[in-house]
């Protein structure tokens, strides 16, 4: 863990940090600005009854409803056939942004060996390096893999050689999942995991992984480590325009489902199984015991609230060797189909409440990486606003239907997407922003996009032997209060660490932190919201290359955007 000084007393650290923005140019007198109504974006993918994907429609082939209640739509776009390749625009090197150009998508995939089988990792990696051989530059994607916890192999790209050179130095990792025979043996877990890794030829530390499972814990365990890595990968994408898409591979999917009316169907099987005779020792050790609707909630609201659509991916192909059910204590042939048919209900209820689409029963991934490629890539985008005014954090149930007086009612049209979001209103939480920023600079910590961050540096010369990071954040993340004068007031929380490049890391890395306390009469905060909120940050050190990493965390929201931004100093 690297200790980061984040500190109250910003000013006795590093001086005050200058908020530029507020000697900008306002904007024309008359310009609208809306700040109180909240937008509710649904990205839908309808698909004719021979699975194609149905193009040309209008917002008036559409009906959305939200908890039974009709809703105008005030936004609709057509994105079903208008992927152009994005690249980034040349720099001079010394230019940052958290969030990149995009396409009409992006695309995160997942290579979960935490949850998947370490006999099935090899010929999973093969498929998806397979993959991305074939996909066409472009597609903004980024490359995940999980193992105790969530690594980043490569941010952000619609460069193909560098997804592939990523996915091809991606190390194999030992699984959480065994087989009956080797629950049997787990006097040493330590020496099952090296065991595992020998078979890989991959190096692996299970205690760097934190790697503490015993009996009856592992299930619990690996929920935890789920949840987690799937709310670092909301942060991250939180911040990106359009639709996400999670591409998730593995042979099992602790957490699944969302609060719709389906989980609870999905609980009865369950607990009907749970006391049958054929359960093992009474109960169905393969799922999460015991089967929460409000758990379930808590675990996707982060995919719920950054408009995450999930396509589950599962590895065990049509030749299932038991892992996964015998992994659990389900040997006999009963049990076994039992449980992958609850494994695919889950899989099915996880797509359908997110928007995305499950994939089973085939050995071929890469082809049913590239379906779900495409799937993701052609949707429609339609917002409203919603009539119900009250932020109170329930869920909140959506309903999108084709319009009775479109030319495709009555025939045959099946609709993705999510079926819901939060209303979620103030932010409760006894979090020490200090805190948030020390969690989210830590170096394995992919970048979070919650607040949009840009940034130029100025490297030291003769003139000053300072490095100045020039940043800006977009204010449509941050939240202010207004006073009766029509001043709004916001206060944010800036850290800047400077990493070594390498995997060894000092205790205390350099750094300087500080606080933005804004005040903003409306002139200002209209040109605000066409210049960001611009401040600078000194740092002095000294010569050699590093990884700079700022974070940014809203007092008010508790939001937290974070950049990288490698650099050498001569």
């Amino acid at each position: 863990m690297i200790i980061l000084r984040t500190c109250l007393a910003f000013a006795v650290a590093v001086g005050p940090i200058t908020a530029l923005s507020q000697n900008a140019q306002p904007l024309n007198a008359n310009t609208a600005l809306q700040v109180t109504s909240r937008i509710v974006y649904v990205d839908v993918v309808p698909r004719d009854g021979a699975g194609r994907v149905i193009r040309g429609l209008t917002a008036k082939d559409f009906h959305v409803s939200e908890d039974g209640k009709a809703q105008k739509i005030a936004f609709f776009a057509d994105h079903s056939n208008d992927f152009s390749a994005v690249s980034a625009a040349p720099g001079n090197g010394l230019d940052f942004s958290n969030v990149g150009p995009v396409s009409n998508s992006v695309n995160i995939v997942l290579m979960d060996f935490w949850n998947t089988a370490t006999q099935d990792q090899p010929y999973a990696r093969k498929q998806m390096i397979r993959f991305l051989e074939s996909l066409p530059p472009g597609h903004q994607t980024a490359l995940f893999v999980l193992g105790g916890r969530l690594r980043m192999l490569q941010n952000f790209t619609g460069s193909t050689d560098r997804l592939v050179a990523a996915a091809k130095a991606m190390e194999l990792k030992p699984s959480v999942m065994r087989t009956t025979g080797e629950q049997q043996q787990e006097s040493d877990m330590v020496s099952e995991f090296e065991q595992a890794v020998g078979r890989s030829a991959s190096p692996y530390n299970a205690a760097a992984d934190g790697l503490s499972l015993q009996g009856g814990d592992e299930m619990q365990r690996s929920m935890d480590i789920t949840r987690e890595a799937l709310s670092e990968i909301a942060a991250a994408v939180s911040g990106y325009p359009g639709r996400k898409n999670l591409y998730w591979l593995a042979d099992q999917f602790p957490l699944f489902g969302g609060p719709a009316l389906e989980i609870h169907e999905l609980a009865d099987d369950v607990a009907a199984f749970n006391t049958s005779a054929s359960a093992p020792e009474g109960k169905m050790s393969g799922l999460p015991e015991p089967l929460s609707t409000q758990d379930i909630a808590e675990a996707n609201q982060g995919l719920a609230d950054a408009q995450i659509a999930v396509y589950p991916i599962l590895l065990t192909g049509v030749d299932a060797s038991g892992m996964g059910a015998e992994a659990r204590g389900i040997t006999s042939t009963d049990q076994r189909f039992t449980y992958k048919s609850q494994l695919h209900s889950m899989m099915n209820n996880l797509a359908y409440t997110t928007g995305g689409q499950a994939f089973y029963g085939t050995n071929d991934f890469a082809n049913a990486l590239r379906k779900a490629f495409d799937d993701g890539s052609s949707y429609y985008t339609m917002a409203y606003i919603p009539q119900n005014g009250k932020w109170n954090g329930k869920f909140r149930k959506i309903k999108v239907s084709v319009a009775k007086d479109s030319a495709w009612a009555g025939r045959e049209v099946s609709l993705s997407y999510r079926r819901g979001y939060y209303a979620s209103g103030a932010v409760a939480t006894e979090v020490n922003p200090a805190d948030e920023l020390d969690a989210a600079l830590q170096p394995a910590k992919p970048e979070s996009t919650m607040l949009r961050l840009r940034s130029s540096l100025v490297v030291p010369d003769k003139q000053s032997p300072y490095l100045l990071v020039k940043a800006g954040i977009n204010p449509e993340g941050v939240d202010f209060t207004t006073d009766a004068h029509g001043i709004r007031h916001g206060k944010l929380l800036v850290l800047l660490v400077a990493l070594n490049q390498g995997t060894a890391q000092q205790k205390e890395p350099p750094q300087a932190s500080g606080a933005l306390n804004l005040d903003f009469t409306p002139e200002q905060y209209r040109a605000v919201l066409k210049t960001g909120i611009e401040f600078a940050l000194p740092m002095k050190l000294k010569p050699g290359s590093y990884r700079l990493r700022m974070g940014v965390t809203d007092m008010n929201n508790h939001r937290v955007g974070t950049l990288d931004m490698p650099v050498t100093v001569k």
